[in-house]
């Protein structure tokens, strides 16, 4: 058992920058007090490809992702 999480949800119907996805990483930290701790510093993590529900486009499994690694 552990303390640690880490926290996402998918969003079906995402906000677009240029027709492709993206997300918006932050940490924060939080004791357990409650206590929030936020680093200043985030990114802006972009998808390769324009956001397209077509099922040609389903296919290409990384299609939606915005990570830069797998």
């Amino acid at each position: 058992k552990t303390d640690i999480f880490v926290i996402q949800k998918y969003i079906e119907k995402p906000m677009l920058i240029k027709e492709r996805k993206f997300d918006i990483r932050l940490w924060v930290l939080v004791t357990h007090e409650h206590r929030c701790f936020l680093f200043k510093e985030g990114y802006i993590r972009m998808s390769s490809y324009k956001y397209t529900l077509e099922a040609e486009m389903m296919e290409n499994l990384a299609v939606h992702l915005t990570n830069n690694a797998i």
